[in-house]
This record gives structure tokens, C-alpha cells and sequence, in this order.
């Protein structure tokens, strides 16, 4: 702080200034140091003001979803235990280091991602080769937003917010900020309640003018608030300087509607192309990440709904927006692997493991046995082998991924045991 004081410590005899321009000289001193703190405690007020609520509105949804997974976990818990099955359900299973000198031993190179953010398993990451396509950095200041970023949003949808309504909003660039205090936000201000939702598509240029590939493997973003905001849609276009409007061309990211149908497949595929229109839209996002076949993507659109509002003030609130968005090209080896441990539940033992069944969603189904391999290991009086030794307490799944030939990285959800 104290390089921006204007003030001068200056020792003056009888302990005041001498002459009056002296005197002029300190007083505009102290004014332009009041000024200052007066801007730097207006700033800092602005950014506690929105760190609350982002704080208070995530919290708020949060709960909701808390609530939500814990009525779900007793009925997967009660379901796998008459069904005998175990499955993925914490990063610890991943127990490579279990097996460093044994004949299953994989290498640090040759290890599986593990995406803890959006909970997923990929083929492993050349963080030298990958970047971003919407955030930018450089070796001063850290992340910069360039001149030649664009964004914009089209609220001409039948819903509460449309043209002429009362709209709180940040930038939308805070949304590919990396800073706590910045996310994209827009509360639509309504007097009174409507059965409408709050609904918008929002754009995102790909910047053509930097080096590196024209190509895009993956997508990410966290809606705000997070569990509280529907993803309708994703879309991309790879027409020359875009518009970003209707006009485009858009394609469904999803554009083989793959797991076309298949409730489970709902949040681990991209929304907007199913058959039946709607049905795969992400209700109550959390973060989520999508690999997809490298593309030249020039511009993604994407469409996002908030159903609900809070009161405040009177006023009937619809909040909704991004507090992170990227669009990534990922360099991946072309294989990787990952030895995975999976418990008996307690007071029963594994006899024999009946079937491995891999949820990989962006991988139609026909091409799974070309991306994933897997073995089986058990432990047998402190060896671990291929062997099965009739009961287990625990047993170890070795799993194999490859990228597929149009150069797609494969996407492990999860992992479901059938045992006996």
C-alpha cells in the first residue's frame, strides 16, 4: 500500500510548513490519499458484496442437491447389495501405488487422468501440448482477457428475461476469469412471480488469431448458481467469423446423439440433440466436461434455463449464469492405465467376478471394446496374480484405455463390478 501514498514525510522545524505553498502542497497531498482509499474501500466493498453472493447463492442450491444425492445414494446402496454389484465412488480406489514393484506396475507416464473437478477418467494428459482456446496468460500480469475476445447473449426466448426487463449482470468475460470474485451472472428483477422460467443462449467466439491448432477436443463449465441452473444446450459452428447468431449453422456437440434416450447417459453427454427434444437436458448442473472428436470449432453456443427464483428485497429474483467456461485442445497419449480396487460391502467376500462393465458415454457402444480392456487381479496370501483364489475381500481391476482413431479420447464415468 505504501507505494500509492501521496503524502510526504517531511521534518519540518516548529513542526509545520514554512510557507503556504507548502501548506497547499500537503493538504492536496492528503485529499489525493483520501481520495484513494475512499476508491480502493469502494472497490473492496463491490467485491465482498459479490463474493457473498456468490457464496449465498451456491449454498443455497448446494443444499438442495446435497439433499437430492443423499436420497439417491440409499436407493444405489440398497439396489447394488441386492444386486451384487460395487462400482467407482472415490478417487482413492485408484491404487497404482499398491502395485510399483510388481509385474502390473504402470508407469507415471503410462497412468490414467483423473479428472477430480468433473469426476472422470481419461487417457493421460501432455499439459505441454494442451491449452485453452478462451483464457489467456502472460508472463506480467497473468490471465488477460485480449481485445479480440467475443461473447454475447440472445434473450429473445419466451421467458422472464427478455428485452426491456430489469437485469443485474457482470461481464460475461468474468465467466473464463480463474479469480474467485469473477463469474458471469445475471439476475433478471421481476415484481412479481411468473411461471416462466429465466432462459438465454450465450456465445462464445473462438479466437482465430494466435498460434496452435485450429482444433478443439474438449469443453468444460460450471453453471452459477452451481446445482441451481439447467444446461439445454450445446452447440458448435465451424463457419469463418461466425456472427454468433441463428444464422451460424449450429450442430449439436452431441451430433451422433449418442446414448440417444438412455436416462442414464443424461450429464455425461451433451445436451440439445436427442430424438425426443428435452429429455437429456441437464437439470440442476453441477461442473461438467465433455471430450468430443477434434473439431475446428470457430464459435459454441450454449443454452442455459433457470426455473426457480429467490426473494429479495421484495423483488422476485432469477439468477442465473457461468462462473467457468473453457474449450480446450488436449493432448493425450494414445493408451494409458489405471488399477482400481473395489471392497467387498462389508460382513461378504467376492467369489468370483462375473462381469466388468465400463461407462464410457462419448464412445458409442458398438466402438467400447476398441478403447477399453481391462484384467482382473486378485490377492492370494499377499501375491497379487491373475489367479483367483476362490473368496476375496477385495479385487483389483486393471483397466486399459485407448483413443479411438478419429483421434477421441475415451471418457470412464465409472466402472460397475458384477460378482458372485
Amino acid at each position: 500500500m505504501s507505494e500509492f501514498i501521496n503524502t510526504e514525510n517531511k521534518t519540518i522545524q516548529y513542526n509545520g510548513p514554512v510557507n503556504s505553498a507548502d501548506y497547499n502542497l500537503k493538504i492536496e497531498q492528503n485529499y489525493q490519499d483520501l481520495v484513494h482509499l475512499y476508491n480502493r474501500s469502494g472497490i473492496l466493498d463491490q467485491q465482498l458484496k459479490q463474493a457473498f453472493e456468490r457464496v449465498l447463492k451456491d449454498q443455497l442450491f448446494l443444499s438442495q442437491a446435497i439433499s437430492d444425492i443423499e436420497d439417491r445414494l440409499k436407493a444405489v446402496e440398497n439396489s447394488s447389495s441386492l444386486e451384487k454389484t460395487v462400482s467407482i465412488y472415490n478417487y482413492s480406489q485408484i491404487d497404482n501405488a499398491s502395485f510399483a514393484n510388481t509385474s502390473f506396475a504402470v508407469g507415471a507416464s503410462n497412468a490414467l487422468y483423473f479428472d477430480y473437478v468433473h469426476n472422470i477418467i481419461t487417457l493421460p494428459k501432455i499439459d505441454g501440448s494442451s491449452y485453452s482456446k478462451l483464457k489467456f496468460f502472460n508472463s506480467f500480469t497473468g490471465q488477460v482477457v485480449p481485445d479480440f475476445f467475443e461473447a454475447k447473449v440472445d434473450n429473445s426466448f419466451v421467458s422472464v428475461d427478455s428485452p426491456g426487463v430489469v437485469v443485474d449482470t457482470t461481464p460475461i468475460y468474468h465467466s473464463v476469469l480463474d479469480s474467485s470474485d469473477k463469474y458471469w451472472k445475471r439476475n433478471v428483477i421481476l415484481n412479481t412471480a411468473s411461471a416462466l422460467p429465466a432462459q438465454t443462449y450465450v456465445y462464445f467466439k473462438i479466437p482465430a488469431s494466435y498460434g496452435g491448432s485450429d482444433k478443439s477436443n474438449y469443453m468444460c463449465m460450471t453453471p452459477f448458481p452451481v446445482f441451481g441452473v439447467d444446461i439445454i444446450s450445446i452447440h458448435y459452428t465451424t463457419i469463418e467469423n461466425p456472427s454468433m447468431s441463428q444464422s451460424d449453422g449450429w450442430t449439436p456437440l452431441n451430433v451422433n446423439k449418442t446414448y440417444d434416450g438412455i436416462p442414464e447417459a443424461v450429464g455425461k453427454v451433451p445436451p440439445g440433440s436427442w430424438t425426443s427434444v428435452g429429455s437429456d437436458i441437464i437439470l440442476n448442473s453441477g461442473p461438467v466436461g465433455f471430450y468430443f472428436p477434434p473439431t475446428a470449432v470457430t464459435a459454441i453456443r450454449v443454452g442455459i434455463r433457470q426455473r426457480n427464483y429467490i426473494q429479495e428485497n421484495g423483488k422476485y429474483v432469477y439468477t442465473y449464469g457461468l462462473s467457468d467456461i473453457d474449450i480446450r485442445s488436449n493432448k493425450f497419449m494414445e493408451s494409458g492405465k489405471a488399477i482400481i480396487k473395489f471392497n467387498a460391502p462389508t460382513g461378504t467376500v467376492i467369489y468370483d467376478v462375473l462381469n466388468v462393465s465400463p461407462k464410457i458415454y462419448n464412445i458409442p457402444e458398438e466402438l467400447i471394446p476398441s478403447v477399453f480392456d481391462y484384467r482382473v487381479i486378485y490377492r492370494d496370501s499377499g501375491v497379487y496374480t491373475l489367479e483367483n483364489p476362490g473368496s476375496s475381500d477385495s479385487v483389483w481391476v486393471e483397466v486399459t484405455l485407448t483413443q479411438l482413431g478419429d483421434g477421441t479420447a475415451p471418457v470412464l464415468s465409472d466402472l460397475v463390478i458384477e460378482y458372485e
